[in-house]
């Protein structure tokens, strides 16, 4: 379901950690977000003729809200972190597909850098079905990362480009110590972290069927018109990150071909 609602309503900004900001706005159709779904914003900052996706990382649907975490890294993402209380935002959503959350199987997310966003919604959906999660989180350093206190109901392990947090190294190092055997994985990150899981899971014999990946790739319209989001697809031709994803299961894609051309 996607509506558009000029003018949403800015309730609050927060700077979550390094460079990482948080944007509340109201949205009465709150209830209708599926986490990894996503909103196209419209940012009136010079040169911005195109509107940006944003995932919504958490929604509220008793009091209408939706949450979007997002690093500060353009034109674009500098007017949307300006944004104060009581300010406007056109937004254009939901969108795309967000995660397939049924199931009773033990769940393992793996979120790199800002991946971790879309995981404050998806984990609170997971408990809700009851199902045991654990996070695995990888970022540059400890001050960029989100606070663990954001994930009441799950288990994290967290590893740091510089050590200065958890494990010295990739995120992905940490997919050998975790219980995977009974587990569907959910994944986050940029696109060399999301090949190394591709990577790792046919060396240790797990289906890529049995993971789910929120992709993060340019898009111009978010809804199937200007072909910006192509995705190569296993066995030939491409998807659309915007219509068949942007979550989708890992054997769908080509893996080989995927390049590395949007860091979010």
């Amino acid at each position: 379901m996607s509506a558009a609602l000029r003018g949403a309503r800015v309730v609050q900004g927060t700077t979550l950690m390094a460079g990482g900001v948080e944007i509340v706005c109201e949205w009465p159709l709150a209830a209708h977000v599926r986490p990894g779904q996503f909103f196209q914003m419209a940012v009136e900052s010079p040169g911005a003729l195109l509107r940006r996706p944003y995932s919504a990382a958490w929604t509220d649907p008793a009091r209408g809200l939706v949450g979007f975490v997002f690093n500060v890294v353009g034109a674009g993402s500098g007017w949307l972190a300006a944004r104060n209380a009581g300010d406007r935002i056109d937004l254009l959503g939901p969108l795309g597909r967000g995660f397939a959350i049924d199931g009773g199987r033990p769940a393992v997310c793996v979120a790199g850098g800002l991946g971790i966003a879309v995981f404050l919604g998806l984990s609170r959906a997971l408990a809700a079905w009851g199902r045991s999660t654990t996070i695995l989180y990888g970022a540059r350093s400890a001050d960029q990362l989100l606070p663990a206190a954001r994930f009441p109901k799950t288990r994290m392990q967290v590893a740091t480009d510089d050590g200065s947090a958890g494990h010295h190294g990739r995120v992905t190092a940490l997919l050998s110590g975790a219980v995977v055997e009974d587990a569907d994985i959910f994944a986050c990150g940029p696109t060399p972290m999301l090949v190394e899981l591709a990577r790792w899971a046919r060396a240790a014999g797990v289906p890529l069927a049995r993971i789910q990946v929120a992709h993060e790739t340019p898009m111009g319209c978010g809804v199937g018109t200007c072909l910006g989001c192509a995705l190569p697809c296993a066995g030939g031709g491409y998807l659309l990150t915007c219509q068949d994803g942007p979550c989708l299961t890992a054997d769908l894609v080509e893996w080989a071909q995927l390049v590395d051309a949007f860091h979010g």
